[in-house]
C-alpha cells in the first residue's frame, strides 16, 4: 500500500532490524518515507551493504536503547541526516517468560527499562523537537494484548506493556495542543521468525498450538498486518484525528476467547 501524502516523510523505528519492527520499516519504505533503524542488532556489513545500494531512504543505526541519556542522538542524528522527523515508533522491546518469584532485579530492569524506560525518554526527546519546530508528529508505541490480558510467566512483561498503554493516553493529553498525535498497537499473537524459530521443542509447540486456537480467527497474525496499521495511523489524512488510542490487532482475542462447547 503506497500512501502519496507520505512520501518524504521521515520516520525512527526502533526495533526495526528484524520481526514486526522490519515489516513496519518496508511498508514505511513503501510508502515513499525515509526511515532511520535503530537497533543494536544493526550490523556494520548492513550499513555497508545499504550505502553499496545506495539507498537514500533508508539509514541503519546501531544503538543501545538502554543508555537513555544518549537518546537525544537519535534525533539529532536523523535531524541531521534528513531536516526533518515526522514519525518516531517505539517497536524494540524484549518477551521472556518467568514465573514470578524467579524474577531477578536485573532481568525486571531490563525488561522494564527496555519496554517502557526507553520509549518513555525517547518519545519526550521526540516531542520536544517537535514543539521546537512547531510542525506536528505521530508516536506509535508497539504494546501488547498483555496490556490488559494477564497470563502466568509475564508479570514483568505485561506490567511494561500496561504501562506503556497509558503512557500513551498522557502523551497525547499532554501533546495535542502540539498537534502531536500518540497512539499505540497491541499485537497478540504474530507469526514472527523469531517467535517460529522459538518453537523447538514439541512442549513448546503445544503450548503455542493451544494460544492460537483460543483466538477467535484460529491463526497468528502476519507482521504485515501490524505494520498497515502503523501506515493507517502514520497518515494524518486517515486517521487525524485519532490520538490516545490503543488498537488491539489480536484475531479478536480479547473480546473473548473460543469457546469449544459452543462451537459445537
Amino acid at each position: 500500500m503506497t500512501i502519496e501524502s507520505l512520501r518524504d516523510q521521515v520516520a525512527i523505528v526502533t526495533g526495526g532490524y528484524s520481526g514486526i519492527g522490519k515489516a513496519i520499516v518496508s511498508e514505511l519504505l513503501k510508502s515513499n518515507m525515509k526511515v532511520v533503524v535503530v537497533d543494536n542488532k544493526v550490523k556494520q556489513e548492513d550499513i555497508e551493504i545499504n550505502s553499496e545500494q545506495e539507498n537514500p531512504n533508508l539509514v541503519f543505526m546501531k544503538f543501545n536503547l538502554f543508555e537513555t541519556e544518549l537518546l537525544e542522538e537519535i534525533i539529532t542524528y536523523t535531524d541531521e541526516k534528513f531536516g526533518r522527523i515526522d514519525l518516531l515508533v517505539n517497536c524494540a522491546g524484549v518477551y521472556p517468560s518467568n514465573p514470578i518469584l524467579k524474577i531477578t532485579e536485573n532481568e525486571w530492569d531490563q525488561v522494564i527499562d527496555l519496554n517502557l524506560k526507553a520509549p518513555f525518554f525517547l518519545s519526550k526527546a521526540f516531542a520536544d523537537y517537535l514543539i521546537e519546530k512547531n510542525t506536528g508528529g505521530s508516536i506509535i508505541n508497539l504494546a501488547s494484548t498483555a496490556a490488559t490480558m494477564p497470563r502466568p510467566g509475564i508479570s514483568h512483561y505485561a506490567t511494561s506493556k500496561a504501562g506503556l498503554v497509558m503512557l500513551t493516553r498522557v502523551q497525547a493529553l499532554e501533546w495535542a495542543s502540539a498537534n502531536i498525535r500518540v497512539n499505540a498497537i497491541c499485537p497478540g499473537v504474530v507469526k514472527t521468525d523469531t517467535l517460529m524459530s522459538s518453537l523447538k521443542t514439541e512442549e513448546l509447540l503445544r503450548v503455542h498450538d493451544e494460544k492460537v486456537s483460543k483466538i477467535p480467527f484460529g491463526r497468528e497474525a502476519l507482521p504485515e498486518e501490524i505494520a498497515k496499521t502503523v501506515i493507517y495511523l502514520a497518515n494524518k489524512e486517515y486517521s487525524g484525528y485519532i490520538t490516545g488510542q490503543s488498537i488491539y490487532i489480536d484475531g479478536g482475542y480479547t473480546s473473548g476467547q473460543v469457546f469449544t462447547s459452543f462451537n459445537q
